[in-house]
């Protein structure tokens, strides 16, 4: 009995998704975007709750919005914006660029919102979080990123990304799991998974509690492969920190 009402609740889910409306999604940045396959964690996440996303990324090592604007490094950024009907774009600038280049990136985060809204999407200002290299110790703010950009997102009706902030109260909580690569900078694949967890809570408005803490795909090959890994209590607390911090 209980087979037969788990198959008919799959059963319905799957229709449920192919039903729902395609969202299309383009993530703008670097390997702060890239690493594990953040983009791909968010739309497996929305999936399996029975939203239809289709997320793809432009992204390339260290660069920057204006690398993205002028399509520098091959990149193809504007021309996908142009070419596509994007429900929502989220965009990156090079880490230390807002707080330590600021000019420069607020006039390529206000030329690329205009551009997508220009297009019908709706912009995300991807807040990145503070490591040694930008350490905290030298801003007078809790979350200098996020305080550096909500008056640009406050603005301009972009929709702010508080990466940061999830961030930041992990490692205050959880000193011995392990957020960051042995780089000190990049996130590990407990970073990515609680990226993924803020953008799905904000793309869907939902809790993420209850998602799963592994998502896998096929190859070229109909192999199975793996999207990032994480422990479920560790799933669990960042579940947890996202909904504190986005209610």
């Amino acid at each position: 009995m209980k087979k037969n009402i788990f198959a008919i609740l799959l059963l319905f889910n799957c229709i449920w998704s192919q039903n729902a409306t395609l969202e299309k999604i383009l993530f703008i940045g670097n390997s702060f975007t890239f690493y594990w396959n953040l983009p791909l964690v968010v739309e497996s996440m929305a999936n399996e709750r029975g939203y239809n996303f289709d997320i793809i990324q432009s992204t390339v090592s260290s660069s920057s919005l204006k690398d993205h604007w002028f399509e520098n490094k091959e990149l193809k950024s504007r021309t996908l914006i142009s070419n596509s009907e994007f429900n929502r774009v989220v965009i990156q600038d090079y880490s230390n660029n807002p707080l330590q280049n600021s000019k420069e990136s607020q006039k390529y985060f206000l030329k690329f919102i205009d551009y997508i809204k220009l297009n019908n999407g709706t912009p995300y200002i991807y807040t990145t979080w503070m490591y040694k290299g930008i350490t905290s110790n030298n801003y007078d703010v809790l979350d200098p990123m996020h305080h550096t950009l909500k008056p640009l997102a406050d603005k301009t009706d972009a929709i702010l990304v508080p990466i940061d902030q999830a961030f930041r109260i992990f490692q205050q909580r959880y000193p011995t799991i392990p957020i960051f690569t042995m780089d000190s900078k990049h996130p590990s694949p407990v970073g990515t998974y609680l990226a993924a967890c803020v953008f799905y809570r904000l793309f869907t408005g939902d809790s993420p509690l209850g998602l799963s803490r592994r998502y896998e795909r096929k190859d070229e090959s109909g192999k199975k492969i793996f999207l990032g890994m994480v422990e479920k209590s560790t799933a669990i607390k960042c579940q947890k920190i996202v909904d504190e911090i986005l209610p």
